[in-house]
């Protein structure tokens, strides 16, 4: 049986959206299981939504199937369908309780591994989002990983290995996901969600390669917010000051949204861009007049002084900063460029606002 099939087959048998794109990953451990030769403990590791969890479900269903087909699961006999479930015995899983992975949590996985395995031959913890562990509950795991119980397999997801103590990952064998090309999730939000070329694309690129996350978005909703962003940059030029600095506290409010929307002003301006150099690349295709316009009177120098301005607000912000002040900055720095006419109007109107206008 070739690999592409064996590939193939353990997309039937997960989710399929949860592998799509990770043939590589898939590869690496089709070749463990067939030289059983399954390491006591793996890392995958990449971003969210991009198939990390649902694979080690499925190796965990593969190596305690009944039926296997070649060396993955059925998904057929009574052990799959416990698995699919989240009934079987012998696999463990362990979740975030609220932000982080606590040591209760581990302290009772170290418990049920005293035992043999119940049903299976083997046992399976599967630790999510293992870079959320505490301190106590990481050194605890790592006392499990230094004596690992006979016939048990231990996979940690995590964004990175540098989100892990250095002692855990050198303990794994680490397998990198890699984010979802862009082309194969527009073809799965065309072919699952009903989208047009155009919308899916644009999706596939907002959410960098993360199909889970792809899917998971109400995409009507999402077309309205991301117009609106749109428009709001697109209209910066002719925009007076107050109403700048009110986009930029509209954008501080809604927290939950403010990564993904640095994220597509970083596409508008790299489409303007695209525009001068190589038209045909631009991704906000539905916006192409407003993406001309504004890419007259503006260099390529001057554009990417507005690209490092929107990352830079991006650095601050990862690190804290207050993400209002940060935002009325980026925006200022953005509109001095197309408005040099009021440039002096809008460094007045922020030092007034800003909390250093009294030293």
């Amino acid at each position: 049986m070739s690999g592409g099939l064996k590939i193939r087959q353990i997309q039937m048998r997960l989710e399929p959206q949860s592998v799509i794109g990770q043939e590589r990953p898939v590869r690496r451990l089709t070749k463990m299981l067939e030289k059983r030769s399954i390491p006591h403990a793996l890392l995958f590791t990449g971003a969210d939504g991009i198939g990390k969890q649902k694979t080690a479900k499925g190796l965990g269903m593969a190596l305690n199937c009944l039926s296997p087909v070649g060396v993955w699961a059925c998904g057929k006999c009574p052990s799959c369908q416990k698995v699919i479930s989240g009934c079987h015995p012998d696999m463990i899983t362990v979740k975030l309780e609220g932000s982080f992975i606590k040591i209760d949590q581990v302290r009772e996985v170290s418990r049920q591994l005293r035992f043999a395995p119940l049903e299976g031959n083997w046992r399976i913890v599967i630790i999510n989002d293992a870079q959320a562990m505490t301190l106590e509950a990481s050194n605890a795991i790592l006392k499990i990983l230094e004596e690992p119980p006979k016939g048990t397999v231990i996979i940690l997801t995590a964004g990175q290995t540098t989100d892990l103590l250095s002692t855990i990952v050198s303990r794994c064998q680490k397998i990198a996901f890699r984010p979802i090309p862009y082309e194969k999730v527009t073809k799965v939000l065309m072919e699952q969600k009903g989208l047009d070329r155009q919308m899916a694309t644009t999706l596939a690129v907002a959410v960098k390669g993360s199909l889970g996350k792809a899917l998971s978005v109400d995409a009507e909703k999402w077309s309205v917010w991301r117009t609106n962003i749109l428009e709001q940059i697109a209209s910066l030029s002719i925009k007076s000051v107050q109403p700048i600095f009110f986009f930029a506290d509209v954008l501080a409010r809604d927290k939950d949204k403010l990564v993904d929307a640095l994220d597509l002003i970083l596409t508008w301006f790299r489409d303007v861009i695209m525009s001068k150099i190589s038209p045909e690349r631009i991704i906000n295709k539905d916006f192409m007049t407003k993406i001309e316009h504004a890419s007259q009177g503006e260099t390529i120098n001057e554009l990417l002084e507005k690209v490092w301005s929107v990352y830079a607000a991006q650095t601050a912000i990862s690190r804290n900063s207050n993400p209002r002040l940060v935002l009325e900055v980026m925006m200022m720095r953005l509109c001095l460029g197309c408005q040099a006419v009021t440039s002096q109007k809008v460094r007045g109107n922020f030092l007034k606002r800003s909390p250093l206008a009294g030293n």
